[in-house]
């Protein structure tokens, strides 16, 4: 299952699996009409759609011809980080959310994690314990259809919590989880993040 948001609304091809992005793509499903037919719903559902789209009747070649046809992708890494047995999080542009950036051309996805995390919060000395869920969502930059997968990982740092919120990035604080704040950061950061991580984010804190 692919689940894909877009602001508080969701896409979800049942069968469809994100390996089969990887795959080349046979140029004759292009000029199918039920390629004509799955673009035409699913830009419908990105421009004026309100509810939660779902698809389970699409063959898996086609909805990846879809997806490259409608978006730029943006890979970008990211990180759960655990200090004191609290997790690290940011309010950027008045949201709760993680540390994650974009992976930079030939980085290696678990680097640009941690940079991305010591770049927003100043935070260094981090390891990574393993590789969590990743989250998907898209969004309009510039008249292009961007979608952002983010790779997520649970890491570790040593160092005495002495945080810089990056604010050229828009982050104004940077702030400790812990049983106490958790459900408010669930319930005020984006959904894309709550269905991937928050499984993971409570169980780190009990």
């Amino acid at each position: 299952m692919y689940r894909l948001f877009c602001n508080n609304k969701m896409l979800v091809c049942i069968n469809f699996f994100e390996h089969f992005l990887d795959a080349t793509i046979d140029s004759d499903k292009l000029s199918s009409q039920l390629f004509d037919n799955t673009f035409n719903k699913v830009k419908n559902w990105l421009e004026n759609g309100e509810e939660n789209l779902y698809i389970d009747d699409v063959d898996n070649d086609i909805l990846a011809a879809v997806f490259k046809k409608i978006f730029h992708f943006a890979p970008a890494a990211g990180g759960l980080v655990l200090i004191n047995k609290s997790i690290v999080a940011i309010e950027r542009n008045g949201r709760m959310d993680l540390p994650k950036g974009h992976i930079e051309k030939n980085e290696q996805t678990d680097i640009a994690a941690m940079r991305e995390v010591e770049e927003e919060t100043a935070i260094s000395n981090l390891s990574i314990i393993k590789q969590l869920p990743s989250s998907h969502h898209c969004y309009l930059l510039n008249g292009q259809w961007t979608l952002k997968k983010t790779s997520w990982f649970l890491m570790k740092s040593d160092d005495e919590f002495k945080p810089k919120p990056q604010e050229e990035e828009g982050i104004s604080n940077v702030f400790l989880l812990n049983k106490d704040n958790v459900n408010c950061f669930l319930e005020n950061t984006y959904p894309s993040i709550r269905l991937a991580l928050e499984e993971d984010i409570l169980k780190t804190l009990n």
